[in-house]
C-alpha cells in the first residue's frame, strides 16, 4: 500500500513538472529564438535555390542540425541557439560552395540546361541519368577539396550533355511543329484561317516526308517544320485581327477603314496623306514606288549637295573676282549667290527629309531586338546586325528552334531595304584550331544565309555569305562573356 502511494506521488511530481514546463510552439519558438527563424528562412531559400545539388553534404547536415535547434528550442533548452547558428553557418558554406561550383562548371551547367530544355529527361532518360551521375560524383569530389579530380572529367560532362541535346533535338525535331498544328486544332484557327493553316498542315507532312525518305536529312526536315510553325504563327495573327473586328463589333467599311489606317501609320514617315481616293491596287502600286523612291534618292540627294556645294565655291571666287567692277555687277552676283544660297537650303531640307526617314527605319530595325539577341549599328548608309544570340550547339551549324524567333526578326529588318545586298559573315571565339574554326563560321554563315532566302523566300542573288573563323573578334576570348560575344553571326545590310 505504501509503495503504491509513493508511485502515486511520484507520477503527480513528474505530471506537475510536465505541466510547468510546456513544449513551445514554432511561432513562440521563432520569436523567443531569432536564430533559429533565421536557419529556417536560410534553409527555405536553400531549397528554392537547388543547393543540396551544388553542395549535397553541407545541405544534409544543415537539414539534420536544424531539425536539432528546433526540437530543442521547443523544449526550452539554450543549446539551441548554438545549433542554430551552426545550421545558419552550414547554409552560408554551401551557398558559397554553389558558387564554385557553378563557376568551374560553367560550359557543363550550361550544356546541361540547354538538354533539359529540349526535354532531354524524358526523350533520353537514361542517357541523362548517367550524366546527372557523373556529374554528381564530380560536384561531390569538389564539396570535399579534391578539385583535380573534380576538373578532370568537366570536358567529357559536358560532351555528354550536348550528345544528349543533339539526341533530343533528333526526336524532337518536329515536336514543336506538331504542337503548333494540334494546338491551332484545337483552337480552331483553321476556321479563322483555313488557308494558312492548311499550308502549315502542308509543310508538317514535307518533313515529316523527307525524314521518312533519309533519317539524316535533318536540315530540310527543319526547314519545313520552321515554316510550319511560322504559318501558324500568322495563322495565329489573322486569328487576333479577327478577334479585334469581332470584339469592335466592325461593318465591312469599318475593317476596309482600319486596314487603310493602318497603312497610313506604316508609311507616315515618308507620306503623311495616302491617296485612298484612288483604287486600293493603285494605292499599293503608288506606296511602293515611294518607298522606292526614297532609298534610291537618297544618295542622289546626297551627291545633289556636294555639287551644290562646289558650285558655290565656285560662285564665291566669281564673285571676289567681280568685286572691282561697277556696282550694278556687284549687285547683280549678290543676287546670283542669294539665288545658290536658297537652292542649297531647298537641297539641304531635302536631305534632311531623307535623313529622317533613314533614321526612322534605323530606329525601328534597331527597337526590334533585344540585348541578348543582337545589337545593330549604322555603318553610314549600311547597317550591321551582330547577332550574338544564336544558340548553335558545340561545333555544330544547325539553327535551333529557339532561334527561330530572332531569325525571324532578321529578315523582317532585311525586308526593310528591299534594293540592299546582304552579306552574312560567321564568327568563332579562339577555342579550337584555326581551320576548324574558319569551316564552322562558313558554316553557320551558310546556314543563316539559307534560312534568309529559302525560308524567308529573299532573292538569293542578293544574299552572299563568308565565315572569318577566329579572326575578327569583338571581345577578349580570355573570358566566358567575351568568348559568347565573339560566337556571333554578323548581318551587313548594304544599301547602294
Amino acid at each position: 500500500m505504501r509503495k503504491s502511494i509513493i508511485s502515486i506521488s511520484l507520477a503527480a511530481a513528474l505530471l506537475a513538472g510536465c505541466a510547468s514546463n510546456p513544449k513551445l510552439s514554432n511561432d513562440a519558438v521563432f520569436q523567443q529564438y531569432p536564430t533559429v527563424s533565421e536557419a529556417q528562412s536560410l534553409i527555405n531559400k536553400a531549397k528554392q535555390d537547388d543547393l543540396a545539388f551544388f553542395s549535397p553534404e553541407q545541405m544534409k547536415e544543415a537539414n539534420k542540425v536544424y531539425d536539432n535547434a528546433l526540437r530543442d528550442a521547443k523544449a526550452g533548452k539554450g543549446s539551441a541557439t548554438a545549433l542554430a547558428d551552426e545550421a545558419v553557418a552550414r547554409v552560408n558554406a554551401a551557398r558559397a560552395q554553389s558558387s564554385k561550383v557553378k563557376y568551374i562548371f560553367e560550359d557543363v551547367l550550361a550544356a546541361r540546361e540547354k538538354a533539359i530544355q529540349v526535354n532531354a529527361k524524358t526523350v533520353a532518360a537514361d542517357q541523362f541519368d548517367d550524366a546527372e551521375k557523373m556529374l554528381a560524383k564530380a560536384i561531390a569530389q569538389l564539396e570535399i577539396g579534391d578539385e583535380a579530380r573534380a576538373k578532370r572529367d568537366i570536358e567529357e560532362i559536358k560532351n555528354q550533355y550536348l550528345a544528349i541535346e543533339l539526341n533530343a533535338l533528333k526526336k524532337n525535331m518536329l515536336s514543336f511543329a506538331k504542337k503548333a498544328v494540334a494546338d491551332a486544332e484545337k483552337r480552331d484557327l483553321d476556321d479563322i484561317a483555313p488557308r494558312t493553316v492548311a499550308q502549315a498542315k502542308d509543310e508538317l507532312k514535307l518533313a515529316q516526308d523527307t525524314l521518312e525518305a533519309n533519317r539524316t536529312d535533318t536540315a530540310k526536315a527543319n526547314v519545313h517544320s520552321n515554316r510550319a510553325i511560322w504559318l501558324i504563327k500568322r495563322a495565329e495573327g489573322i486569328a487576333d485581327i479577327d478577334s479585334y473586328f469581332d470584339n469592335a463589333d466592325f461593318d465591312e467599311e469599318q475593317k476596309i477603314l482600319w486596314y487603310q489606317d493602318q497603312l497610313s501609320s506604316v508609311v507616315a514617315p515618308i507620306n503623311s496623306e495616302v491617296q485612298f481616293n484612288n483604287m486600293n491596287k493603285e494605292v499599293v502600286a503608288q506606296l511602293r514606288q515611294q518607298v522606292s523612291s526614297v532609298v534610291s534618292d537618297n544618295e542622289a540627294l546626297m551627291t545633289q549637295v556636294a555639287s551644290t556645294q562646289l558650285e558655290m565655291q565656285q560662285i564665291a571666287t566669281a564673285s571676289q573676282t567681280r568685286a572691282s567692277q561697277l556696282e550694278r555687277d556687284k549687285a547683280d552676283a549678290l543676287m546670283i549667290a542669294q539665288m545658290e544660297r536658297e537652292k542649297v537650303e531647298a537641297a539641304r531640307e531635302k536631305v534632311e527629309a531623307a535623313k529622317k526617314a533613314d533614321d526612322a527605319r534605323f530606329t525601328a530595325v534597331q527597337s526590334m531586338f533585344s540585348e541578348d539577341e543582337a545589337t545593330v549599328y549604322r555603318q553610314r548608309d549600311n547597317v550591321l546586325i551582330r547577332a550574338q544570340g544564336f544558340d548553335f550547339k558545340s561545333g555544330g551549324s544547325e539553327i535551333e528552334s529557339s532561334n527561330f524567333v530572332m531569325l525571324n526578326k532578321i529578315t523582317e529588318a532585311i525586308k526593310r531595304f528591299p534594293n540592299s545586298k546582304i552579306v552574312v559573315s560567321g564568327h568563332t571565339d579562339s577555342t579550337g584550331s584555326a581551320e576548324l574554326n574558319l569551316e564552322l563560321s562558313r558554316a553557320r554563315a551558310e546556314t543563316v544565309s539559307n534560312f534568309i532566302t529559302k525560308v524567308s523566300e529573299i532573292d538569293a542573288s542578293r544574299v552572299t555569305s563568308n565565315g572569318f573563323g577566329k579572326e575578327k573578334p569583338v571581345a577578349s576570348n580570355e573570358t566566358a562573356e567575351g568568348r559568347a560575344e565573339n560566337r556571333r553571326v554578323e548581318i551587313l545590310i548594304v544599301n547602294n
